[in-house]
């Protein structure tokens, strides 16, 4: 980590462990609650194959309209992380694994303010207040993203070091970038973050281009270092704008929002420090703030990668200003028994909170996503084989638990695996629109899986041939009376008793 002692020249850091270990349980306590992400069930179920096939799978088998497109994978190590967390402990091993990379990236974030002589209870403070999307969005799911968070945080510290004239450490970033883009495609943000800062950084620093260009062009080159070479490259790059109109987390920020909240505050913060701070404002720095401050525009999802650049790039100027305006006060770091007594004591409670919370056992609750549990499991019951559409959220919960014995129109891949106009048809289903039974009539669809009440629940009770074979408050399942299976089906959902669903993963 890098070294600036300008804000406490004479004064080396103090570390109260017991404190730390209280910050440390509280963290943990906050990211062990856990919800369960509509993709959760497909990347764990994409992992399981790839350990038990021992190759990367290219040619996708889960659904039924997606003949000839191959499946560019771009998170697939991610997911073999997942799949090898699961076959250790299960839900468990899910949340441990979600855990340690959240107090990973957090711990790195502390512990370079700690670096930089910002005192602990300070930089904790700090920590909280910027980074509020980490704790209240990023962290209560288990998803690929985590890793990238991780890399991010990394990158900017690297970079950070490289603006002292540490260049060693660039070095590090070829390993990272090859890490990174085998895990998760927000490594075109890594990438666009790397290409807007060398030449910034040489305009500068015209005479450091031996030490700064040599490892970014490896860097750069590590990016071909998948399993679709230049393929995987011109994919991401292709997708990262295409509109997302159906994944609210992909649509703008809305200034008046929680999300637009968190912004304001955490912008509002870091305008604050660089107007009062007393450390150098460096402009190569400030650049890429400002670019990453875009981001949340763009998607409400990179509020969190601007939470990180906020922190690691303006952190120190935030902890500046508050010692400008608050130079007497001084938070002790006596060592007193009782102090630290309190702080083991209340550290205890935390660990035992977060078992309580939890029933004793970690689980991954998926009641925020409404699933629909009981018409899978009269296909379950029926063990039937067919082709099922269904709604853009319930497909890889479909997939984990009918899969491949049952494929689906669609699911959280998107673009991966499905062909535009595969997509679109899809689409067009979920919402009833334009024609909706396109899907219906172009592939051999046996049954449907849609929402209670919504659009094409009514529009499916209309379409003749197209029958209800159970329903609930939840989920509604229709049945093509023409399918090969639809005896089989209508007798097993007449002697249906649904059973009692659970509200944890999976």
């Amino acid at each position: 980590m890098e070294q600036d002692l300008s804000l406490y020249p004479q004064k080396k850091t103090k570390y109260n462990y017991s404190l730390i270990i209280l910050l440390v349980c509280a963290t943990i306590l906050i990211l062990a609650r856990t919800y369960s992400d509509p993709d959760l069930w497909g990347h764990l179920q994409f992992g399981l194959d790839k350990m038990e096939t021992r190759k990367i799978i290219q040619v996708d088998q889960y659904s039924y309209n997606s003949t000839g497109q191959d499946w560019i994978n771009h998170e697939w190590l991610a997911e073999i992380l997942f799949a090898i967390a699961w076959s250790a402990g299960n839900a468990p091993g899910l949340v441990i694994l979600k855990t340690i990379m959240g107090l990973l990236t957090i711990g790195i974030i502390y512990k370079h303010f700690i670096s930089i002589q910002i005192n602990y209870i300070e930089a904790a403070l700090i920590v909280l207040l910027m980074g509020a999307s980490l704790f209240l969005m990023v962290y209560r799911t288990i998803r690929p993203q985590i890793f990238t968070f991780l890399f991010l945080t990394i990158e900017l510290l690297i970079i950070r070091m490289a603006e002292k004239a540490s260049y060693r450490w660039l070095w590090v970033m070829p390993v990272i970038i090859l890490l990174w883009v085998n895990m998760h495609g927000g490594v075109i943000a890594g990438i666009g973050i790397l290409c807007i800062w060398l030449p910034s950084h040489i305009f500068f620093n015209r005479n450091t281009w031996r030490k700064s260009i040599p490892p970014i062009v490896l860097s750069l080159a590590a990016l071909l270092i998948n399993p679709y070479g230049i393929g995987l490259i011109t994919f991401l790059l292709k997708t990262t704008l295409v509109p997302r109109l159906e994944i609210s987390e992909w649509q703008p920020m809305i200034l008046f929002s929680i999300d637009g909240l968190m912004y304001c505050l955490t912008l509002g913060l870091s305008i604050g420090g660089l107007i009062f701070s007393s450390k150098e404002r460096k402009p190569v720095l400030l650049l890429l703030f400002g670019v990453i401050a875009i981001f949340p525009w763009m998607a409400k999802r990179h509020l969190s990668l601007f939470s990180i650049a906020a922190l690691i790039l303006m952190g120190d100027h935030v902890a500046s200003a508050w010692k400008k305006f608050y130079p007497d006060e001084k938070i002790s770091t006596s060592n007193s028994y009782l102090r630290n007594g309190l702080y083991m004591l209340m550290s205890v409670i935390f660990i035992l909170m977060t078992f309580f919370l939890n029933y004793w056992q970690i689980k991954i609750e998926k009641r925020v996503f409404d699933v629909p549990g009981a018409a899978v499991s009269l296909l379950k019951q029926s063990n039937v084989s067919g082709n099922l559409a269904t709604e853009f959220d319930w497909g890889e919960y479909i997939i984990w638990h009918l899969g491949p014995q049952i494929k689906v129109s669609l699911d959280g891949r998107r673009e991966t695996v499905y062909t535009e106009t595969a997509y679109k048809q899809a689409m067009r289903f979920i919402f009833g629109i334009g024609e909706w039974d396109a899907i219906l009539e172009r592939y051999n669809t046996d049954i449907a899986l849609v929402k209670t009440n919504s659009s094409v629940h009514n529009l499916l009770k209309l379409k003749a041939g197209w029958i209800i074979v159970f329903e609930d408050s939840k989920s509604v399942l229709f049945l093509n009376e023409k399918s090969p299976i639809a005896d089989t089906l209508k007798r097993t959902a007449a002697g249906f008793d649904p059973p009692e669903m659970l509200g944890y993963f999976p």
